[in-house]
């Protein structure tokens, strides 16, 4: 039945092709990991969508007071007390969270490729984007993504920088309102080695390092 209920899914995200590779992953798991990743960016100097208005939904920057409002509230701890932000949507009538983001401007760890996106100064890294399910399919994460950039913007940052797994089209489409591609990556990791990557060394690809001392030694 979970079989049936992935093939389903994955052929209405994104048809034949995707079925097909996420089979594959699932096939060749045991022995090793492939895949793909789309990096991307936007560049907040650029001028932005037009603004989507969702009444009833309040976005802020999180606090340390709002930790239960998270399901895993150890991992929100251990994000924010190593300096990560995040920015999220409120249910004004009853409180509850309705989605958020996560914001690093220091080390941002690709754990797929076992190295670290070296950010320059400005850029900022977006990662875990996640709407909860009884308030998706409401623009909700567009109205709080646009508020996000915009609160980044203001502050001095001019580049969001992400990535996105080349399988994962509903991602791939929602980002082409904000994010452009610049480059891709494939990935190749047997058990127990180091990942083999594919791309990423034409002009303007984000930098890779696998120590994250490169990030502050620069």
């Amino acid at each position: 039945m979970a079989l049936t209920i992935d093939i389903q899914r994955a052929w209405r995200e994104g048809g034949p092709e995707t079925v097909f590779t996420r089979s594959l992953k699932k096939l060749v798991r045991p022995a090793f990991k492939i895949g793909t990743l789309v990096f991307t960016e936007c560049d907040l100097r650029e001028p932005m969508p037009e603004r989507p208005t969702i009444p009833g939904i309040i976005v802020r920057e999180a606090t340390i007071d709002d930790v239960n409002l998270f399901a895993d509230r150890d991992l929100f701890l251990e994000r924010f007390t190593a300096g990560h932000r995040c920015f999220m949507g409120i249910e004004e009538a009853t409180g509850k969270l309705t989605n958020y983001r996560w914001i690093n401007t220091s080390a941002a760890y690709i754990p797929e490729l076992k190295r670290y996106w070296i950010l320059k100064p400005g850029e900022a890294y977006v990662y875990d984007l996640n709407t909860l399910p009884e308030f998706r399919r409401r623009g909700i994460d567009g109205h709080t993504r646009y508020y996000t950039y915009s609160y980044l913007r203001d502050t001095g940052y001019t580049k969001i920088c992400a990535y996105i797994h080349g399988d994962n089209y509903p991602s791939l489409r929602a980002s082409r309102y904000f994010l452009k591609p610049i480059g891709r990556i494939r990935y190749i990791q047997l058990r127990g080695c180091a990942p083999i990557m594919i791309g990423g060394r034409k002009r303007g690809f984000p930098e890779l390092s696998s120590t994250v001392a490169a990030v502050y030694d620069r």
